[in-house]
């Protein structure tokens, strides 16, 4: 796999990966309402022009992940919005993949010296992939609310 930035055009890659709410509450916490528009992104993205955004595309320029590095203060980032896009390509170690070249692209562009990482509680699947990666769980006290339920929110960091 390789980054490429994300651009207008692989929006509707993006939004045809998002398949139900389910996806992309775990995709995107309450960034964004379902289904997931090219509008949204445009506004997302103006809005956030300092985020690094990436398409990962594999050796014949298919595109298999979605992933951002959000910088943050004190020589810090955050991984955000990781997404293996076609169901049948997850849990084949491409999320590692996905996490290599952000954290290597992040030290490249921002110097960064610590990684962070937010998750909902419920996705067992991504805790696991982190832990295997290094990521730690640290102390957090946040949650978000979505159609009146609440969603408690881990954190993960680590040292770079």
């Amino acid at each position: 796999m390789k980054l490429i930035p994300f651009k207008e055009q692989h929006i509707p890659i993006l939004t045809n990966w998002i398949k139900d709410e389910d996806t992309l509450l775990k995709f995107a916490g309450i960034a964004f309402d379902y289904p997931l528009t090219r509008e949204q992104m445009l506004s997302y993205t103006q809005k956030h022009p300092e985020r690094l955004i990436y398409l990962g595309i594999d050796d014949k320029n298919k595109p298999l992940a979605y992933g951002e590095v959000i910088p943050q203060k004190d020589d810090s980032a955050r991984l955000g919005h990781l997404l293996i896009g076609e169901s049948q390509n997850r849990g084949k170690g491409l999320g590692k993949q996905l996490i290599n070249l952000l954290i290597a692209q992040a030290k490249l562009e921002l110097s960064i010296k610590r990684m962070d990482l937010y998750l909902l509680s419920t996705n067992k699947v991504a805790a696991q992939c982190y832990l295997k990666y290094g990521f730690q769980f640290v102390d957090n006290d946040f949650s978000i609310t979505y159609k009146n339920q609440s969603y408690p929110i881990l954190k993960m960091t680590m040292p770079l």
